[in-house]
């Protein structure tokens, strides 16, 4: 079965304003254990911040988190999935772009949660063992009619 993504997706997804500093955005995903978060302005997502743009942006540069806007490090127009999408065509567009976190959207552009790698994969384990199941319980039946 392919859930639809709202189901597997973190919502509502964590949020900061582009003009909230580093270390706010910091605290929000230490706080709620994510490795990324949306950037909303005016109700549209319009950047997102990642563990990654923190390592290579801030810390290896130096900057002064306390002080140094999201604005200024966040990935800009992020590709994001709509929610309407299946969860093979955001795993693909993950893998394909090398993401661990992709947005998901209304048709509106609105911010409606988070999907990470780690949600998708999660998923598609409980799926495999499902199936494992079925198949179990296929081949333990015999007799007739089993």
């Amino acid at each position: 079965m392919n859930r639809p993504l709202m189901q597997i997706a973190t919502m509502p997804a964590e949020s900061v304003t582009a003009d909230a500093s580093v270390a706010e955005a910091v605290e929000r995903m230490v706080g709620s254990g994510i490795g990324a978060v949306a950037v909303v302005e005016a109700g549209q997502l319009s950047g997102i911040f990642t563990e990654r743009d923190l390592m290579t942006k801030v810390v290896a540069k130096g900057a002064e988190m306390a002080t140094l806007a999201v604005r200024d490090v966040m990935v800009s127009n992020p590709i994001a999935v709509p929610a309407g999408a299946t969860r093979d065509e955001a795993m693909e567009l993950m893998l394909s772009n090398h993401f661990r976190h992709l947005p998901v959207t209304g048709d509106d552009g609105s911010l409606l949660g988070m999907l990470s790698i780690r949600d998708l994969l999660r998923h598609q384990v409980d799926r495999l063992r499902d199936d494992v199941q079925s198949l179990q319980q296929y081949l333990a039946a015999d007799g007739p009619g089993g």
